[in-house]
């Protein structure tokens, strides 16, 4: 009698630990990718004073989520929110490139 200790309900083999489709690696596939490293994302408070803004606060919390050398300075990708002004209480999300001096630890 064969063991059946490896084959699933339909009859196939499962792949061995660490590969995807049930066959090992060999010399053909190459060299594995690194997997980066997540950049730390930081919480700052962005100064909207250069931006068109129409509420009284001038800073929003936001997220920095890389870097850039700039023209003249270094530049944060940044996400932040602001409220919307139809009264209902939402808030918007916006995402661009800000100079590194409008922005402040939180």
């Amino acid at each position: 009698m064969e063991d059946d200790s490896n084959a699933c309900s339909t009859g196939a083999v499962e792949a061995p630990p660490g590969t995807r489709s049930g066959y090992g690696k060999v010399a053909a596939d190459g060299p594995g990718v690194p997997v980066p490293s997540t950049p730390r994302a930081h919480h700052v408070w962005v100064n909207l004073q250069r931006h068109r803004s129409k509420v009284a606060t001038l800073e929003y919390p936001g997220l920095i989520l890389g870097w850039r050398r700039g023209a003249d300075e270094w530049e944060a990708h940044v996400v932040w929110t602001t409220p919307d002004l139809d009264g209902t209480g939402r808030t918007s999300a916006h995402l661009a490139w800000l100079p590194a001096h409008q922005l402040r630890p939180a």
